[in-house]
């Protein structure tokens, strides 16, 4: 489509947008963004880090921990963490959470990232395949956040990633910090462009709507797809 040309910066959430849970890119997925005309950024409740990794050595601005741990290449943007006191408030929320079914371990449900806490309801290493089934549609996160709301000054949680909720400072969200990349490298957010599987109330990238123009995906089949129509 011809408008889609005045988009320069193209943003990306990682799982379930640009690659399966925790796992590297495809190689095609690798190729495809490499030949983009634009710059690629990548927002992710993951670590920076750990992003790097799936991202396999891509050339791109990395947005960690919801945008709280900014990278590019060897240089940090910047990096907001937690206090004690907000980590604590965290922990009592995650503790007051009912659960009525079985995980794999115990012991890899809660990762304290520094900048952000992600709880995941399953278990952040179990097999993506079990992750990918145990709450697609939300329904799960959805109704505990209902029926346990957060209530804090200084946190908010956010629905993420497969089988995750994101605790993070109140406000530093995506949108937040997507905003903040734009005002620091000057770019016009009329040429930003956002991809995300969770735009949906209360999901990690709902914060971005209004920001930059956003564009839902279903998963990294569906980004590979439409990334092909817009520059072919």
């Amino acid at each position: 489509m011809e408008d889609d040309k005045k988009y320069l910066r193209l943003f990306f959430d990682m799982d379930n947008t640009l690659t399966r849970s925790r796992t590297p890119i495809t190689d095609e997925m690798h190729t495809l963004l490499g030949s983009l005309p634009c710059t690629i950024v990548a927002v992710s409740g993951q670590t920076a880090d750990a992003v790097i990794k799936q991202l396999k050595g891509l050339d791109c601005y990395v947005l960690g921990q919801n945008g709280n741990d900014a990278r590019y290449g060897e240089e940090t943007l910047w990096h907001n963490t937690l206090t004690e006191d907000e980590k604590a408030a965290i922990y009592d929320h995650i503790a007051s959470l009912p659960r009525t079914w079985d995980v794999p371990d115990e012991n890899d449900l809660i990762e304290d990232r520094g900048c952000s806490i992600s709880f995941s309801l399953y278990g952040h290493h179990a097999p993506i395949e079990d992750k990918e089934k145990f709450d697609p549609d939300q329904a799960k996160r959805i109704g505990l956040l209902t029926e346990h709301p957060l209530n804090s000054e200084t946190i908010e949680v956010k629905i993420g990633g497969t089988t995750t909720l994101d605790y993070l400072k109140k406000g530093l969200h995506k949108g937040y910090n997507i905003a903040r990349l734009c005002e620091y490298k000057d770019w016009n957010l009329d040429t930003c462009l956002y991809f995300g599987d969770a735009l949906f109330p209360d999901g990690n990238d709902e914060t971005v709507i209004g920001v930059i123009d956003t564009r839902a995906v279903k998963n990294p089949d569906d980004t590979y797809e439409q990334l092909t129509q817009m520059f072919s």
